[in-house]
Parts: C-alpha cells; structure tokens; sequence
C-alpha cells in the first residue's frame, strides 16, 4: 500500500516537472538484437509469458532510405511492459517465425505506438507480416488532452525525458552488419517509451482510488476497454472533445476507396538541398513538416520553397524527372477536376520486384479524373489474366480474384452514391445526371428510379457477399 503511494506520488511529481526527468534516465531492461530463427523463436516465447499478465507492447520500425528509395523494413523494436526490448533485425532474414508472428496478428495484445498503422503497412507490404490490435498513441494524447504528437515531445511531457532524434540516427545504415550502441539505444528506447507514454496516458483515465487498489491487470484491463475503439484505426488530426463515434470495423478484405480530390492534386512547392540545388517538387503539407521538424527553413514565398539543413546524397538521381512541375489535369482526357491516382503497377507485382521499384515514385503514378480511372480498373483485370497466362503462372485464390470486378461496381455505385449526397447543392446538373446514370446501369433500373433514399442504402455497403445475395 505504502509502496503504491509512494509510487503515484512520484510519477504525478515526475509528469510535472519535466526537469527532473532528466536526473532519470530511462532505460530498456534487457536488449535482445535478434539476428537468426533460432533467436526470434526464444525471444516469441519470452513475450507469450510476458503478455500473458499485461497485453500490451511497444512496436517501432527502422528502415534505410537511399537516393529516395525505400528498403524493406530492416528492424522490428518490440518492447514489453518490465523493459524487455528485442531488435528483431529483419534484413537479416526473410520472414519471423509463426510463433512471434501469432503474438503480433493477435488483436487482444495492443501494441502501441506513433504513426504504428504506418508501421504495420510496411511489414504487411515487405514481408506478408500482419500486425493487429494496433493503437496509435496520438488517439489517446487527444481523449487525455495532451497537445504534443510526435513520440519525442509526448516522452519529454509524460516522461519527463529527452529522446535522441538526432536525424544523423535516424536516417543511419540499419541493415550494417552490427548496429552501434546508440543505434541499439535509441531503436530499443523507442518501443519502450511507447508503453510507458501508453502507462502515463492510462493513469489520466483512472481515478486516484482505483490506482491505488487495482491491479495492473485490473488497470491495463479497464482502460484497453475504454481505447477498444482505437484499435487498427489510422490517425486522422482531427480534434477531438471526447465524445467522437467510430464506427464498427467489419471484417471485409480492404479494397481502395480512396477520396476524390477535387480540384488540385499537385502543390509543385520546391524542396533543396543545402547548396541550393533543386532536389523534388512537393506538396504543402510535406513543406510545413519539414519546417516544424527544423529538417529545413522557407526560403522562398512564391512557389513556395524550403531548403534543407542536411546535405541529401543526390549522385545516382537518373533524371530531372523529379524537379518538374506537374500539372492538375488528367492524363487521359484533360479534365480539371475529380481526381484519383493511378498506380501503373499494381502493388501485388510490385511487392515481389526488386527493392527500386517498390518505392512510390512519380513515374509509376497518373493522375486520372474519376471517370477515367474507373475505365482503367475494368481493363486490369483483363490484362492481369493475361500476365499469368504469359508468365505461365497458377493464380492463387482465383475464384476470390474473379469477384474483384463486380466488387468494383458496387463500390463505385458506393462512392458516387456519397458524392450525390454530399454534393447535391454543388454539383452541375449534368455530372449529378452522368453519375445517376452509372448507379443505374449497375443495378439495371431507369435513371429517374434513383431516389435519396436508394442512395443512402447503398452507403450501407459492406461486403460483396451482402450485396450479391
């Protein structure tokens, strides 16, 4: 009991006075660098037992980036409640066994992070490794109303402790054949510090009488109850006074349904280096990262242009591709307005290419208008038969694939059906007629049988099963 007091008393000190955190050094208990099988098998054990008392991990990623392409995830940081951190250095081999691999796709354990969604894209992406039961911890800083985002401001706040973010390790070589101490210390320190900002953030949902005589599994119980609906949610930056609904997650097999820009797609801001050279056009809102991050200062108002406070290495940049203004129209018929991209390649081929081309660079990508793009999606299911046949290639789950093109149809009627209720007011008169007139020909009805009401069923879709039935 004495211990318990003595224990709430110095983290609320702690949590408001940041400076004393820093007579405190937080440290993982254990490190672990994983290099083989064998190591991750002993290591997928350790955090079954681990877990099997208080469901909850920190999980991070690290990556190497070179002349602007993206390698596979070449670290995977998980870190349990008690300190126990491991490196699991992926480059080092393909996949992970099944045993941690259950631990991670089990939605009962949480794992949290910042930006951990982004996370769980790139192992599902590099190597076929689901991760569930995710939760970003940037949900739980805005129902706790704590400002700070990123996970260094929100350590120095909750933690009362100072992470190196220095972009020298951030953007070092973690597929070297052994990683250096303060490679190990930051990468291991980063998982950890998510369960503890995880820890603080719970304890601002518990009030001082539960604290005190719950049990840690009794708390970590009552609060993972509360964040249930933040699970393998992706963050939005949308402010939040706490009483926001989110809708429940069905267990369909996701499908892009990406929003309709509509109007302008490119911004054709400048990025350089710190000589001076032009490096890459980019968006607004990569410019005001880049300047809140202090990685780079505005130098130009009109286009609007940062220059980098590092030197970017720039030696093997092929062509000048990069550095040329786009413009907002479709490639295909010119339109101004209503926009997708489209990706040439689809990611299921990419993902088995070589490493350069599995970044998301512009030359793979067209900016179509909605109608083209829709036009686009019925001839891929043709050509990719065709790439089959030609590779001489047996397709996996190929009655799953056959019901992509119907699925299409009904998701598109979806998406134009959203677009005429939420638009009604602002759209001419002939696109609303163009798009009641696609929904109809999927559903074999006369244009003027199209009502509100049939509309609004059709927002209502989940599933291609409830749709064919």
């Amino acid at each position: 009991m004495f211990f318990s007091v003595f224990k709430l008393i110095m983290i609320k000190i702690i949590t408001r006075v940041p400076l004393l955190g820093s007579y405190m050094k937080l440290r993982a208990r254990q490190i672990d660098i994983v290099d083989t099988i064998e190591q991750c098998e002993q290591i997928a054990v350790k955090f079954e037992k681990s877990t099997t008392y208080l469901p909850i991990l920190g999980l991070d990623c690290e990556w190497v980036t070179q002349n602007g392409i993206r390698h596979p995830v070449a670290l995977l940081q998980i870190s349990d409640n008690n300190g126990m951190c491991s490196l699991i250095r992926l480059s080092k081999f393909k996949t992970i066994p099944s045993s941690l691999s259950d631990i991670l796709s089990n939605s009962n354990i949480i794992k949290v992070g910042v930006a951990i969604m982004d996370d769980a894209h790139l192992l599902m992406s590099d190597y076929n490794i689901n991760v569930s039961g995710c939760i970003d911890l940037r949900y739980l800083a805005q129902e706790c109303c704590v400002e700070e985002r990123s996970l260094a401001a929100l350590a120095y706040k909750l933690l009362g402790c100072t992470l190196d973010k220095d972009w020298q390790v951030r953007a070092s070589d973690w597929e070297a054949e052994e990683l250096n101490d303060r490679q190990t210390e930051y990468a291991a320190l980063d998982a950890y510090v998510a369960v503890k900002i995880f820890e603080q953030l719970r304890n601002k949902k518990i009030s001082w009488w539960n604290w005190l005589f719950l049990s840690d599994k009794q708390k970590w119980d009552m609060v993972t109850n509360i964040y249930s609906n933040y699970k393998d949610l992706p963050y939005q930056n949308v402010r939040s006074n706490g009483n926001t609904k989110f809708k429940p997650k069905s267990n369909v097999r996701s499908y892009s349904t990406s929003t309709i820009k509509s109007t302008k797609v490119y911004d054709n801001c400048l990025m350089e280096n710190v000589d001076g050279t032009v490096m890459s056009t980019c968006s607004h809102k990569k410019v005001d990262w880049y300047i809140s991050q202090g990685l780079a200062k505005l130098v130009n108002d009109d286009p609007k242009t940062i220059r980098l406070n590092f030197p970017a290495d720039l030696k093997n940049r092929k062509d000048d591709f990069s550095v040329l203004p786009r413009e907002n129209i479709c490639t295909v018929c010119g339109r101004s307005e209503h926009f997708r991209k489209k990706s040439i390649i689809p990611k299921e081929f990419v993902r088995h290419m070589p490493t350069e081309y599995k970044s998301h660079i512009p030359h793979d990508t067209l900016l179509l208008c909605y109608w083209c793009h829709i036009k686009s999606n019925a001839f891929d299911f043709i050509i990719r038969k065709k790439i089959f046949n030609i590779c001489q290639i047996e397709e996996q789950n190929p009655n799953e694939n056959q019901k992509i093109p119907a699925y299409v149809k009904i998701m598109r009627s979806k998406s134009l059906a959203k677009t005429l209720l939420k638009s009604r007011h602002s759209l001419p008169d002939k696109i609303a007629n163009e798009l009641r007139l696609e929904i109809a020909e999927t559903y074999n009805m006369k244009p003027n049988r199209v009502f509100d009401t049939f509309l609004e069923t059709l927002l209502t879709i989940k599933s291609i099963k409830s749709v064919l039935k």
